[in-house]
């Protein structure tokens, strides 16, 4: 619920200074598009129809009648409750400040910018990471972070980012 809840802050947050990242339709193999098997659940595609960034989740949650989305045209989240846990995967072609492309501090941090960062910070592990020139992370937030595995090691979030299929999204 913590998720849900910093994630609805977040998007009332957005309509500060800053603007609407690009998105690189041209970079997206569409042969690596997920084809469903089935129709996706009508949560997850009502839930995304208007999203104007590529939607990405883990093959295992895509027909996961149980998932929460909140979208905008701008950004996505989708969250899982699981025993003990909670699962949240994010996109988000927003900023919150314009820093010039060209500005050499800024090509400095991108040329140092890991493909993917796993991050475990105040109990929630995390994969960040940058596609088609959208922001994504994968969250999974545990009701005992110290105790829990999916908190402490990385295991967990490596295996959902690399099981990301793209499920929706339109330029």
């Amino acid at each position: 619920m913590r998720l849900i809840f910093f994630t609805l802050l977040t998007l009332t947050l957005l309509n500060g200074e800053g603007g609407v990242l690009d998105v690189d339709w041209s970079s997206i193999d569409r042969n690596q598009q997920q084809k469903p098997t089935a129709p996706y659940p009508a949560v997850l595609t009502e839930g995304i129809k208007n999203v104007h960034l590529p939607v990405y989740l883990t093959k295992s949650y895509a027909y996961d009648k149980t998932m929460v989305v909140v979208a905008n045209g701008n950004f996505y989240s989708i969250s899982f409750e699981l025993e003990g846990a909670s699962v949240l995967f994010e996109g988000d072609k927003t900023f919150q400040e314009s820093v010039a492309p060209e500005n050499p501090e800024f090509q400095k941090i991108v040329k140092q910018s890991p493909p993917v960062e796993y991050i475990d910070a105040e109990g929630i592990m995390s994969a960040e990471f940058n596609r088609h020139g959208a922001n994504y992370v994968i969250s999974i937030e545990c009701e005992e972070p110290k105790k829990d595995k999916r908190c402490t090691e990385t295991s967990l979030i490596k295996k959902l980012y690399t099981g990301l299929v793209m499920v929706g999204g339109r330029p």
